[in-house]
């Protein structure tokens, strides 16, 4: 699983820029970003209070990495 740190998300996102914002769920939001590499990656915030729990959150990014896709990194 490849790993970022906050610095290059903010980076890619312009830092969760309104311009970037895709689309907004239950639990937070998700923004275009672009990587230096000039690959696209989208990227969930997830918004304070949302209710979304650790255990929540770590099994989405457990049935993510299951998921065959090349837009998903």
């Amino acid at each position: 699983m490849l790993r970022f740190d906050l610095g290059m998300i903010l980076i890619a996102t312009d830092e969760f820029s309104a311009g970037n914002k895709l689309g907004q769920g239950e639990f937070g939001s998700v923004y275009k970003g672009i990587l230096p590499s000039g690959q696209e990656i989208a990227v969930k915030r997830l918004a304070g209070g949302s209710g979304q729990g650790d255990l929540e959150f770590k099994n989405e990014v457990l049935l993510l990495t299951r998921l065959q896709h090349r837009n998903l990194v």
